[in-house]
C-alpha cells in the first residue's frame, strides 16, 4: 500500500470515528435512581414483589447499553416498570383500605346496634322499675287512705273529711289528749305521701256557753290540730285553720248525745289544685 494512501485512510477513519456523538446516559441514570428508590419502598416489597423483580431484571440489562437508542429504550422500559410496580402496590393498599373500612363500618354498625339494644333494655328495665315503684307507692297510698277510713274519714264534695271528736280534747280546753295521736299520725302519713293536697282544719262546738267563747274554743282546738301536724313535718303553708263555734251543728243541741257530736274538729283534705277558700263553710253556704 502507498504510504500516502495509508496515512489518508487513517486520517479518514479517525475523522469518521470522532464524528459520532457520545451516548447520553442521564435519562438512564434517572430511571436507575427511580429503581433504587423503589427497592426501599416497603409497600412495593410486600405488595408488588413480582413487579419489583421485573424491574430488577431490566436494571440488570442496562449494564450492556452502548448506544443512545438502547439507553433511551431501557430508560423508558425501566421507568415504566417502576410505575407499574408502584401502581400495583397502591392498588393493593387501596383495596385493603376499602376492606378495612368496610369491616370497620360493619363493626361500627354492629356496635351501634348492640348499644341500641342495650339502651332499649335499660329503658325497658327503668320503665318496669318505675312502674313497680308507682304501683308500690299507689298501694302504700291506698293503705294509708284505708287507715284514714278506719278513723271514719268520709269522701265528700269538699274532699276527704276526718272528724276528731270532743273526747280527744281536754274538757272545755283546746289541748289534745294522748289518744288523739293515733289519728294524727295516720293523717300525717297520708299528707306526707300527698304533698300537693292542702288541708282545711275547722273547729266546731255545741251551743253551751256564749257565742264568743265558743268561737274562741273552736279556733283554739283547730289551731292545736294544725300545730300538731306542723310539728310533725307538715308545711304550715298547707294548713288553713278556721273556727266556727256553734254555727254549723251536725246534730241537735237539745240532748247530750247531739251536743257531743257537735263538739268536733273536722279535717278536710282537699283535692289537688282546689283553692281552700272555695271550700270554707261560709263560701259554700252562699
Amino acid at each position: 500500500m502507498n504510504y500516502k494512501i495509508y496515512i489518508s485512510t487513517i486520517v479518514l477513519l479517525s475523522t469518521f470515528g470522532c464524528s459520532q456523538k457520545p451516548v447520553n446516559f442521564s435519562i438512564l441514570k434517572s430511571a436507575e435512581a427511580d429503581y433504587f428508590e423503589l427497592k426501599k419502598d416497603e409497600s412495593v416489597i410486600n405488595d408488588a414483589p413480582m413487579e419489583l423483580f421485573k424491574a430488577g431484571k431490566l436494571y440488570g440489562m442496562t449494564k450492556g447499553v452502548k448506544t443512545q437508542e438502547e439507553a433511551n429504550h431501557f430508560a423508558y422500559m425501566l421507568k415504566n416498570q417502576v410505575d407499574v410496580a408502584k401502581e400495583v402496590a397502591n392498588t393493593k393498599a387501596l383495596k385493603e383500605k376499602i376492606v378495612n373500612l368496610k369491616e370497620n363500618r360493619a363493626q361500627a354498625l354492629l356496635d351501634e346496634k348492640e348499644n341500641q339494644i342495650l339502651i332499649m333494655k335499660k329503658e325497658a328495665e327503668k320503665a318496669r322499675l318505675e312502674a313497680e315503684v308507682s304501683r308500690l307507692e299507689a298501694e302504700a297510698s291506698r293503705d294509708k287512705l284505708l287507715a284514714l277510713e278506719e278513723l271514719n274519714a268520709k269522701q265528700t264534695n269538699r274532699g276527704l273529711v276526718l272528724t276528731l271528736g270532743d273526747v280527744l280534747f281536754e274538757t272545755g280546753k283546746s289541748n289534745l289528749l294522748a289518744g288523739s295521736m293515733r289519728a294524727i299520725e295516720k293523717l300525717i302519713e297520708f299528707l306526707a305521701d300527698n304533698p300537693e293536697r292542702l288541708v282545711l282544719i275547722e273547729g266546731h262546738t255545741d251551743n253551751v256557753g256564749s257565742t264568743i267563747s265558743n268561737l274562741d274554743l273552736s279556733l283554739r282546738r283547730s289551731g292545736s290540730v294544725g300545730e300538731a301536724l306542723s310539728l310533725k313535718g307538715i308545711a304550715i303553708e298547707r294548713l288553713f285553720v278556721k273556727g266556727y263555734g256553734e254555727a254549723y251543728p251536725v246534730a241537735s243541741n237539745d240532748d247530750s248525745g247531739g251536743r257531743q257530736r257537735n263538739r268536733r274538729v273536722e279535717i278536710v283534705i282537699l283535692e289537688e289544685g282546689v283553692d281552700p277558700n272555695s271550700m270554707t263553710r261560709e263560701n259554700l253556704s252562699q
